[in-house]
């Protein structure tokens, strides 16, 4: 930066980060910052020399909007934590403008209490970052107006209590409070011993992640709590957080230590307005509750449940009807990922949107039933034992559905009928092994079909593809029985936009240019994608009356040329794995340069 930076004197953003190299430089650069408006981002606070002359910079006479102080993330005897508090004291800004306020890999045991300063009368947001040597919070529940606040590894820290409150009525309008990395911390207390104190009274959302020796905890109501987020913490926590704060309606638990069916069974009791409810590597928890009537009593305003990542749940419930239970009647959606050892799944007929990706032991899913059911998206992945019975794609199929996708079923060998999808939008059928047959003549009684996937289905006969839904806007298709190239003629519909050809092995595919797959590319096309065609050398023909194409992305290892006369007037290309030959071609110096350096959006190999 030039020395001249100190005469610019309505100078409102100083940089996106000034990294401290020059002492004199530093000082000089920000005297004469004066703007009320103004941002200052400092890095290597470390390099200062001396706390005298920053007190020439004036920062408490200076209105700025936000601070961010940095200093070194290396934590050696190089540091000097008398002068980095020093350092800290004299550039605390003036009270009647700051609103950000950041402080990262300070050194010093003790943060001053200006930070905490109630006088800072517009600051909403603050941030206290890899304070690795930093022993105790500052004050800052007496801030009147912070909304935010992070607190992230500050390791040192053993205890949090009432010098983390100040005095009276504690954080009053903060609303998210996010503590995490803190690996030192033992005591958290909210409870001042002054009779009447409020603490947290707009408090709406709580994330505490990484601090696995937090067990004290002793804490007051949390009235406004609507969200509270635990991660790698201990099973004590959760039991004592969620004993005060009874009005959470989202509730995000990841890997939680001792966290066994009992502990859970006791939680469960205070989750009475809960509405979504996400666990991820809860590994000792083998089952949620032990039947449906027992979690309708409880979870009676549940609606949303992810289960991620459980090694060990064996079943939602631990006793589970044959034929389905429907008492939990507020559950609408249910997400099921990478649980390695569940085997069951029963639902109520409420059920409206079902996933259950990688849960290669799943064998038995009670889908609803009956009138009244309500499901409109099913989405299978990865799920190698569940047979082909347990979900007929036929007319028993919920009328309403509007999203289907099945991935990775290797046990499904059919798809009998089309007719029953009346209202479904979204269809996929991928990487199924031993499905052979499927009614392609179904598809223009699709009307309401806009998206529609069948790729790596290698026994999938396609003699009947040609005509296609009348609304169909994106088509993804390829790796089948027969390869594209042998598709004969198709009548696409006008509305068809996007398009992804997936080509077949290079013993099996035959396509060397793009004229052999001229007859899959209606004029409408606005997106094409061309994937895995080994043979592929050539798209210099076949594709010139795409005249609409505005985004063409190919992987297809032998491609040597472009279309030329499309190139531009296309907003994004993308070549993937590309012969040196095309990648010379596209190059600043190659012969495609003149034609694409005009595209916004350009990415080669």
């Amino acid at each position: 930066m030039p020395l001249e930076i100190s005469e610019m004197k309505s100078l409102q953003t100083l940089s996106n980060k000034v990294v401290v190299e020059n002492n004199d430089f530093f000082i000089s650069g920000l005297r004469n910052l004066k703007n009320p408006q103004a941002e200052i981002y400092i890095d290597e606070l470390q390099k200062v020399q001396s706390a005298r002359d920053i007190q020439e910079v004036n920062v408490s006479q200076k209105r700025v909007s936000k601070l961010h102080m940095g200093w070194s993330n290396v934590f050696d005897d190089s540091r000097n934590e008398e002068l980095e508090k020093e350092v800290l004291d004299v550039l605390k800004p003036h009270t009647d403008n700051l609103k950000d306020l950041a402080i990262v890999s300070y050194g010093g045991k003790l943060l001053p209490n200006w930070i905490g300063d109630p006088s800072f009368l517009r600051l909403t947001s603050a941030r206290i970052e890899k304070c690795r040597n930093c022993m105790f919070l500052p004050p800052l529940g007496e801030l009147p107006s912070l909304k935010k606040l992070v607190i992230y590894e500050l390791n040192k820290v053993k205890v949090v209590g009432s010098e983390f409150l100040g005095t009276g009525i504690a954080f009053p309008q903060l609303e998210i409070l996010s503590i995490k990395n803190m690996r030192g911390w033992e005591v958290w207390s909210t409870k001042s011993g002054v009779v009447g104190a409020v603490m947290f009274p707009c408090l709406e959302e709580l994330y505490i992640e990484n601090c696995p020796n937090l067990a004290e905890v002793s804490l007051e109501a949390l009235p406004s709590l609507r969200v509270l987020h635990l991660s790698f913490c201990g099973d004590g926590l959760l039991t004592s957080l969620i004993h005060v704060a009874s009005a959470v309606t989202k509730l995000s638990i990841h890997y939680i230590s001792g966290f066994s069916d009992e502990v859970w069974r006791g939680v469960m009791d205070n989750l009475g307005a809960v509405e979504e409810l996400i666990f991820r590597d809860c590994n000792e928890i083998r089952y949620l509750w032990e039947s449906e009537a027992e979690a309708s009593k409880v979870l009676v305003n549940l609606r949303k449940l992810d289960v991620m990542q459980c090694s060990n749940l064996v079943s939602l419930g631990e006793k589970e009807e044959e034929d389905g239970c429907n008492q939990l009647t507020s559950l609408r959606i249910l997400y099921l990922f990478n649980c390695q050892n569940l085997e069951r799944c029963n639902l109520p007929n409420s059920i409206e949107e079902l996933t259950i990706f990688s849960c290669p032991l799943i064998a038995s899913v009670s889908f609803p039933t009956g009138e009244g059911h309500k499901l409109k998206s099913l989405k299978i992945d990865n799920c190698e034992h569940l047979l082909e019975k347990e979900v007929l794609l036929n007319t028993s199929m919920p009328p309403l559905l509007d999203v289907v996708w099945i991935w990775s079923w290797k046990n499904l060998k059919s798809i009998n009928e089309l007719t029953c999808f009346i209202h479904i939008t979204e269809l996929e059928i991928r990487n199924c092994s031993s499905i052979e047959s499927f009614p392609a003549a179904d598809l223009p009684n699709l009307t309401s079909l806009k998206h529609l996937a069948i790729m790596d289905c290698k026994s999938m006969d396609v003699d009947s593809f040609g005509v296609w839904p009348p609304k169909l806007g994106s088509l993804s298709i390829g790796r089948l029985k027969k390869p594209i190239s042998k598709f004969g003629p198709q009548n696409f519909p006008p509305s068809l936009v996007a398009l992804i050809l997936l080509g077949g092995s290079a013993e099996e595919d035959d396509v060397t240019g793009g004229s052999q797959l001229s007859h899959m590319l209606p004029s409408s096309l606005t997106k094409l994608f061309l994937y895995k065609f080994e043979k592929l050398e050539s798209v210099s023909k076949g594709l010139q009356h795409l005249t609409s194409l505005q985004h063409l992305e190919i992987d297809c290892p032998k491609m040597k040329d472009l279309p030329e006369e499309l190139l531009p007037s296309l907003l994004s290309l993308r070549i993937w794995y590309c012969p040196d030959e095309l990648k010379e071609k596209t190059s600043r110096r190659g012969s495609y340069w003149p034609l694409i350096s005009y595209i916004p959006h350009v990415r080669i190999d």
